[in-house]
């Protein structure tokens, strides 16, 4: 019996002795990792964001980068620092440091000891930063509001990384003395993020146009002519991505997108009337005789020239911009040819830029819309109810100089990883044949002789034929003096021998396109390489 009871006390004394041991260990490793957390005071630098690339893999975000200097919660410290820092950044690290916390200021140069290590940090944006109305911005938490910075919000944050500053204190929290500050960088300006169809250098070129021709409200469009890719997009007037805020007020509204935002369209619409009517047989040698005024039922549609043209064809027509040439040739046509090839062309339907981010669509009358030969009458030289973005205008312009194959316009190119390298390619929208070959390229000599003959020659650059139309529309909408705002535009492409490039140029409240928009034309074309 007393044999059993001490083998049973053996057996309780080594459990016993297991269980201490165990939680010996357990504690040990709580205190090193208590020890480890209290040994160091660490502050969050500076998060990034995954960057957007244009398609040549420039950045159009995180280029420009700053040097910063973090200082030990020290008088000392900050003062042998104090070479390199202003005045204004002193006082401001002064403050976190007598709190007991990490200086980080602004420097003007490089400086670095035990006390103070220096660090770069990245400036998401530029006070004058290019396409702000596509990349739209970032509010104080690191969420996109707007453009490209909202639609991929998670894709761009996922590609976040962090630069932590660490210095060691004791276990009062209070700094050790000859312990090192340090940098900790944690996938920090990594190199994932996104491309767009952008190009960087076309941007530049047409952001410069509207600054050089004082368009204060307007815009211009640039598109790939083989695949409607957006080259550039640019938006007047911008606003600061670094102070959004400070543009709330602005009278010509700084937010607005005017490449996407639907417009009067007047007689650039006039090519979709013409390659209508010669998709119906109508040749371009078809005269009519225009005497100033289109009588139209009850209706009277004055013609810009009130003396009249005289006799027209299709082309002299174009050159001269007759609107009552193209009423009738519109009567000639019929409605439902004209409706169903606006339509295709892509007027009236939303556009989706990426994902998620859907254009306004505009107005495209269908042909049950159109109640009166009047309403037509209208629309065959882009007015009434029709309502066009610069961007919709392109995309058309593109499916002439693509030998009658039209294309969304498309925006998102692909996804990159941190290596730089594509790893997920963006699907262009698809195509789709809306006139015959013949068609398109009969729209375009119409457009090359407006261009070499007609309203549209101050378009036409030094080095290069092109293909093109001005419009002066009208907005229904009236200043207060009671005059009626009018729309200026141009729209075309070039080379005329090998399309490249179609492209729309818009001012808002201008005085017609051709002294407005036709030179704006003309300097991007000899500015693009």
């Amino acid at each position: 019996m007393y044999k059993r009871i001490a083998e049973m006390f053996f057996v309780f004394c080594l459990l016993l002795g297991v269980l201490l041991a165990r939680l010996v260990i357990i504690n040990s490793t709580d205190i090193k990792a208590a020890s480890k957390a209290s040994n160091s005071m660490s502050i969050t630098a500076d998060i990034s964001r995954g960057t957007i690339y244009d398609c040549n893999m420039q950045p159009l975000v995180n280029e420009n980068k700053s040097t910063y200097i973090a200082v030990k919660p020290s008088i000392s410290a900050l003062s042998q620092a104090s070479s390199v820092i202003s005045p204004e950044e002193q006082n401001k690290a002064y403050e976190r440091i007598s709190g007991g916390k990490i200086g980080i200021v602004k420097a003007t140069s490089n400086f670095s000891n035990e006390n103070a290590v220096t660090f770069t940090r990245i400036n998401r944006y530029q006070d004058d930063g290019l396409c702000v109305h596509l990349i739209g911005y970032i509010d104080a938490d690191g969420n996109g509001v707007s453009g490209i910075e909202k639609y991929y919000n998670d894709l761009l944050k996922k590609s976040s990384g962090t630069i932590k500053i660490s210095c060691p204190v004791d276990a009062k929290g209070n700094i050790l003395a000859g312990g090192e500050i340090k940098t900790v960088n944690d996938g920090y300006g990594t190199a994932a993020g996104l491309m767009l169809t952008v190009d960087k250098d076309i941007q530049t070129v047409c952001e410069k146009a509207l600054s050089e021709f004082s368009i204060e409200k307007g815009a211009i469009v640039v598109l790939d002519v083989k695949t409607s890719e957006i080259k550039a997009m640019a938006s007047a007037p911008r606003f600061n991505q670094n102070a959004p805020a400070e543009s709330l007020n602005n009278e010509n509204g700084a937010f607005i997108n005017r490449a996407i935002t639907p417009y009067s369209v007047g007689s650039v619409f006039k090519p979709i009337t013409a390659a209508a009517a010669i998709e119906n047989g109508i040749p371009q040698s078809t005269e009519l005789t225009c005497t100033g005024y289109a009588t139209v039922g009850l209706s009277e549609f004055g013609c810009h020239n009130r003396s009249g043209h005289g006799t027209l064809n299709m082309y002299s027509a174009m050159a001269q911009s007759c609107n009552p040439y193209f009423i009738n040739l519109a009567i000639m046509t019929g409605k439902e040819s004209i409706c169903s090839l606006g339509e295709n062309l892509g007027l009236g339907k939303e556009i989706e830029l990426c994902d998620g981010w859907l254009t306004q669509g505009g107005i495209m009358p269908s042909a049950e819309e159109i109640m009166s030969s009047q309403d037509l009458a209208n629309l065959s030289f882009g007015q009434g109810r029709l309502l066009a973005s610069p961007l919709q205008m392109t995309a058309v312009y593109a499916a002439i100089a693509n030998g009658g194959v039209y294309r969304a316009p498309s925006l998102m190119r692909s996804i990159i990883d941190k290596n730089r390298l594509e790893y997920m390619r963006a699907q262009l929208p698809f195509s789709r044949r809306v006139m015959t070959e013949e068609t398109a390229q009969k729209v375009g000599e119409l457009l090359n002789f407006t261009t070499e003959n007609g309203s549209a020659s101050k378009a036409k650059p030094d080095n290069m034929r092109i293909a093109g139309k001005t419009a002066t529309a009208q907005s229904g909408q009236f200043d207060s003096n009671g005059n009626e705002i009018t729309q200026s535009w141009f729209c075309g492409y070039f080379p005329y021998e090998n399309p490249k490039y179609a492209v729309t140029v818009l001012k808002e409240n201008g005085m017609g396109g051709s002294s407005d928009c036709a030179p704006v034309f003309k300097y991007i074309a000899e500015n693009i390489k």
